[in-house]
């Protein structure tokens, strides 16, 4: 079978088991994910930590605002760069307006903005992942074009990929295309892992 269409039909079914489940569910899982990650080491020691705001039953990483010591930061399509990605910092005032696609990105004022190279970790979207650390998002490339920098760097370099999602978008295997970039951690409600 094409792995486009694996791919595609991977897409569909992961995302309609995400959409299953309910409102106390998601946020009880993404919660313990959450758990997964505060509780490690590298986000002990991070200070610049961007997430994204969930969307169609997507796991919810905002529960990691909790740590108030940390900076935080949303993703916002690029105007400048084709399907690439810039990262602002947000707090409890920061005002929001929808995208093209329907998810909320902060208004945000130049001094905002974070270049992407410094921040700490990045807790990235996906659909699937697999213990490889081969990540598959929507499919639009925007994550994958704006960290494609990583691929020519030491797997230890800032920022810190970390897949987000629940244990079952963990799959045995994923084709990886050339322009993939791997993830570096991915954390899952029942653990966090290294990806080595």
């Amino acid at each position: 079978m094409d792995h486009h269409i694996e791919k595609n039909s991977l897409r569909v079914k992961l995302q309609q088991q995400r959409k299953s489940l309910s409102t106390a569910q998601r946020d009880r899982l993404s919660y313990d994910i959450c758990q997964q990650i505060s509780t490690s080491s590298i986000f002990q020691s991070a200070r610049h930590i961007a997430f994204y705001t969930p969307v169609k039953g997507e796991a919810n990483p905002l529960f990691l605002q909790k740590n108030t010591n940390k900076n935080f930061y949303l993703p916002l399509l690029s105007s400048h760069k084709k399907h690439h990605l810039f990262f602002v910092k947000i707090d409890d005032k920061t005002l929001y307006k929808n995208n093209i696609y329907g998810i909320p990105e902060p208004l945000y004022q130049t001094k905002d903005i974070m270049p992407i190279e410094r921040l700490d970790l990045v807790i990235m979207p996906l659909v699937a992942m697999d213990r490889e650390g081969n990540r598959l998002g929507m499919g639009g490339g925007y994550y994958d074009r704006s960290f494609a920098f990583k691929k020519n760097l030491l797997a230890d370099s800032k920022p810190i990929l970390i897949g987000f999602a629940y244990d079952f978008q963990l799959v045995d295997r994923l084709n990886a295309e050339e322009w993939d970039v791997p993830l570096n951690y991915f954390a899952t409600n029942t653990e966090f892992v290294c990806i080595k």
